[in-house]
C-alpha cells in the first residue's frame, strides 16, 4: 500500500460527487470503529472502506473499457448485477494502483453482496457500507445494534432487509446475496 490515506482522499475528492465522497468517509469511520471492536487491522479496514466505492460513479464507457481490458464477464452489465460492477472495477484499481493484498481486494470487490467464507475484513467493509451514519432506512437500527454484538447476525439482518427491499421494488436480487445469506444462517 504505497499511497497514504490523505493522498487517496485527495484523489477521491476529485473523482467522486460530494455525496459519494462523504459516504466513503462515513464508511471509513464506521469500519475503523468495527475494526477496533473486533480487533482487526484498522489500517486495512480504513483504506478498504475509503476506496470501496471509487468506481461507483464511472460512466458506462469507463465501465466498458474495464470489462474489455480485464475480460470481465459481460453479464456484469445486466441490471441485477449493477451493484457488483463498481466493486469489481474498484478491486482491479486498488490492486494495481495501491498494491492491496488479496484479502483487501476481495473485501472491496464483494462489498455489496458479501461472499461465502468472508473473513472479518470483508465482513467489516460490507457492514460499514450498510450502517454508516449517513444511512437511514427501515431496519438499520437493528443492524447497527447487532454490528457490535454479533457481526454475522448483523450481516444476516442486512441481507434480509436488502433482499426484502429489492423484492418489494420488484427488482432482481443477485445470487451472491442469497448464497452469502445461506452461508451465514445458523
Amino acid at each position: 500500500m504505497e499511497s497514504s490515506i490523505l493522498e487517496i482522499k485527495e484523489e477521491l475528492k476529485k473523482t467522486l460527487s460530494s455525496y459519494r465522497y462523504n459516504h466513503s468517509i462515513n464508511v471509513m469511520e464506521e469500519a475503523v470503529k468495527l475494526a477496533k471492536y473486533y480487533k482487526v487491522d484498522e489500517k486495512k479496514c480504513e483504506i478498504c472502506a475509503l476506496t470501496h466505492d471509487m468506481a461507483k460513479e464511472f460512466s458506462e464507457e469507463e465501465n466498458r473499457r474495464f470489462i474489455e481490458k480485464y475480460e470481465l464477464p459481460e453479464d456484469i452489465l445486466l441490471k441485477e448485477n449493477k451493484n457488483l460492477l463498481h466493486g469489481y472495477i474498484a478491486a482491479i484499481i486498488v490492486k494495481e494502483k495501491y498494491g492491496f493484498t488479496d484479502d483487501m481486494v476481495k473485501a472491496v470487490k464483494y462489498h455489496s453482496t458479501g461472499y461465502v467464507g468472508m473473513d472479518m475484513l470483508a465482513k467489516i467493509i460490507y457492514l460499514a457500507d450498510k450502517i454508516e451514519k449517513g444511512k437511514n432506512y427501515p431496519g438499520i437500527e437493528e443492524e447497527r445494534y447487532y454490528a457490535y454484538k454479533d457481526i454475522d447476525k448483523a450481516i444476516v439482518i442486512c441481507l434480509c432487509n436488502q433482499i426484502k427491499k429489492l423484492v418489494k421494488e420488484d427488482k432482481k436480487v443477485n445470487l451472491l446475496a442469497y448464497t452469502t445469506l445461506g452461508s451465514l444462517i445458523k
